[in-house]
């Protein structure tokens, strides 16, 4: 019975050692972006020196591509500084990697796109936004993400990379905050109002009802 109890005792004693190592492991994973700074200039200024260590679990590259993507959001569509092309550079650097490892991380490529973008490169960004769209076909917070990165380039975009994100448009109308997005940018490009309608004429009555609604309360004429 004594060495029932002591073998009972000897395997509750590792299995905590292994969690306190598996917990230890994540935490030093973890904590080069939890000291990093938490506001988007600190993840900036960060990633202008260096690609930021990007540790073997999703969760601390899920932490690595959102610092990436506070730090480049407000640098799409401007013209770059040196100290934010080096931004760019590290954010694509760690994306590279990111998807060398995991091909089929859409987060991954998204970012990937978002540091071409930045970097004036069409061509990648294209084909990175592409893969994106992808590995993850109907997730709304990916597509959400897509639509709002390929909007700011929709008329040089490729009739192929336009097909894809169409469906990222039906995605995104089926909820409120989804269809109010796409609404309020119906009337200002006019390519982009042609996508609309001919890919929410694939989706249900009801969501095409509410998008009507939506453009309604946006005061956009229908």
């Amino acid at each position: 019975m004594k060495r029932q109890s002591f073998g009972l005792w000897s395997a509750f004693f590792l299995a905590a050692l292994l969690l306190v190592g598996s917990a230890l492991a994540a935490y030093q994973e973890v904590v080069p972006y939890l000291s990093g700074g938490r506001d988007a200039e600190s993840k900036r200024q960060a990633l202008s020196v260096a690609e930021l260590p990007i540790g073997l679990s999703l969760q601390a590259q899920r932490l690595a591509l959102d610092d990436c993507l506070q730090a480049l959001t407000p640098l799409i569509g401007t013209s770059l500084s040196e100290e934010n092309l080096r931004v760019a550079d590290n954010c694509r650097a760690m994306a590279q990697d990111i998807v060398s490892q995991s091909p089929l991380f859409s987060y991954g490529w998204f970012i990937l796109a978002m540091s071409f973008d930045a970097e004036s490169q069409p061509d990648d960004f294209q084909k990175a936004l592409a893969q994106s769209q992808v590995t993850t076909e109907n997730q709304w917070a990916m597509a959400s993400l897509r639509l709002w990165l390929g909007y700011q380039r929709w008329v040089q975009l490729t009739p192929d990379l336009r097909e894809k994100l169409g469906h990222d448009i039906q995605v995104v109308a089926t909820t409120n905050d989804g269809r109010t997005w796409l609404a309020a940018r119906y009337q200002e490009n006019e390519g982009f109002r042609e996508d609309v309608i001919s890919n929410l004429e694939k989706t249900s009555a009801n969501t095409q009802r509410a998008f009507v609604r939506a453009l309604s309360q946006s005061g956009v004429a229908q």
